[in-house]
């Protein structure tokens, strides 16, 4: 009998190419209380929490806010992926949205992706550091009319007079007003707005805004008293802006790509953002001649380096080249005390970044208070030394290891406003006055809202007699 004819095997499926298998790395968690996480560290050491997360964690950790999980990112190469590479993935997540009562749903910190690039590209001719230099003149004399104001002996309230004189600044270079006698009324609307944006940043539970509490009619009153100004201002120079140089001029000047001016709404937001930052300008100088007054052999140098160049005249906008040492103090004081310490960001996707998944929605936080501190590129990273930020060491530092202005498509549009201020005002006051630190008690930084503000300072200040031109170096 013949066997049964078989039918012949199948031919066995060739296998699926092998996907490669990406590990992505484990996220550490601080460990934290069991109800409120580390909800304490965050409203009133917010610095130490984001050190122990360094210390404890690495370049990331976790942290519980109450119920809410945080990332805390302290690596510059992380931060700046996210900031620079992943620009189009992130927003400012729900941290930076409480910013919105002030700055406006339009404002440049708040938008992003294509209606961001619009605005800025719309915005930046005037922030060109040649297009600022007919402000100099105005910052040196609005500087040197404080100094003739205080008197020898005159114990200053550092921040209290930095936030006063950059506010008169930046209301004659923006709007070509004087706000010498309104500069209560108006740092006090400020002050009011932040507090608020600072209790909306630290409470779990927040009473809405249109609640009548007494803290909310502050606020609303605060808000209005900006906006109204705000509002006039742009109107009137709509119709009138002439020949002025103030910066709302230029701005109501400036068309879009379809010939359309920017609209009043959009304008007015652009315009709070701008003037939001002439605290962080006052916050900065603040930490400068703290840190000049407690490094006296650094203060003798740049008023050797001042002298020298201006030989007792006024600085101008040509002389900041020369003034390089001025400078490396400035950039050395926002490196140990960034004013804007800690950078908050979402996913709007899930990311992978650095080997760890970042899910779509997550807060993260990113300090350059921490990231400063890398003493890979900042060996004794507590010390104060200018010499960092010579032109050569500078040149070899990495993109991501120094973020006083952010990084990527938000890096901070009044950059070179605020350093062109900063060392105008530090060669003005250097070359006028005598300081010395009214106590020698080390200054806490203190947190507000995403800001350090040096807590408790006074300066003790003496007229000086300027060199005469004659003295200065041929």
């Amino acid at each position: 009998m013949e066997a049964p004819i078989r039918a012949p095997s199948p031919a066995p499926e060739p296998s699926p190419p092998l996907t490669p298998v990406t590990t992505l790395k484990p996220i550490p968690k601080l460990p934290g209380k069991f109800l409120t996480g580390h909800l304490s560290d965050f409203r009133s050491d917010r610095l130490k929490l984001f050190r122990d997360v360094k210390e404890k964690c690495g370049e990331i950790g976790s942290v519980r806010v109450g119920p809410m999980p945080v990332l805390v990112v302290t690596s510059g190469t992380l931060a700046h992926t996210l900031l620079h590479s992943h620009a189009n993935d992130v927003d400012g997540g729900p941290l930076v949205k409480t910013f919105t009562p002030l700055v406006g749903e339009n404002s440049l910190v708040l938008i992003h992706g294509p209606p961001h690039r619009k605005q800025r590209k719309l915005l930046a001719p005037s922030f060109q550091r040649e297009q600022l230099a007919h402000f100099t003149q105005t910052m040196v004399q609005y500087t040197r009319e404080a100094i003739d104001g205080w008197r020898d002996g005159q114990e200053l309230d550092v921040h209290k007079e930095m936030a006063a004189l950059t506010m008169r600044i930046i209301g004659k270079t923006l709007f070509d007003v004087d706000y010498r006698h309104e500069t209560t009324e108006l740092l006090g609307a400020m002050g009011h707005a932040l507090e608020h944006i600072e209790y909306l940043t630290s409470s779990l539970v927040q009473i809405p805004l249109s609640w009548p509490t007494p803290r909310n009619k502050r606020v609303r009153q605060a808000l209005h008293t900006i906006d109204t100004t705000f509002r006039e201002m742009i109107r009137q120079r709509r119709v009138d802006h002439g020949e002025r140089k103030d910066m709302l001029s230029s701005l109501v000047r400036v068309r879009d790509e379809d010939g359309q001016p920017i609209g009043e709404d959009q304008l007015h937001d652009d315009l709070m953002t701008i003037y939001s930052g002439h605290e962080s300008t006052a916050l900065s100088l603040g930490w400068t001649w703290y840190l000049l007054a407690r490094h006296p052999e650094v203060l003798a140098r740049v008023r050797q380096e001042v002298d020298s160049v201006l030989g007792g005249r006024p600085p101008t906008f040509e002389d900041l080249p020369h003034l390089r040492y001025s400078l490396q103090v400035i950039k050395e004081s926002l490196r140990l005390y960034p004013v804007i310490f800690m950078l908050a960001r979402a996913p709007t996707k899930d990311l992978e970044v650095g080997g760890y998944r970042l899910p779509k929605g997550q807060m993260i936080l990113m300090p350059p208070y921490i990231i400063h501190r890398d003493a890979t590129f900042f060996p004794e990273p507590e010390r104060f030394e200018p010499e960092r930020f010579t032109p050569e060491r500078e040149k070899q530092l990495p993109r991501y290891a120094y973020l006083p202005f952010g990084a990527g498509p938000h890096t901070c549009i009044g950059n070179h406003f605020a350093m062109m201020e900063e060392q105008l005002i530090l060669a003005t006051m250097v070359q006028r006055l005598d300081v010395e630190l009214a106590s020698a008690q080390e200054v806490p930084p203190e947190v507000l809202t995403v800001t350090l503000r040096p807590s408790h300072f006074k300066l003790r200040v003496a007229h000086r007699r300027a060199p005469s031109p004659a003295a200065a170096p041929a």
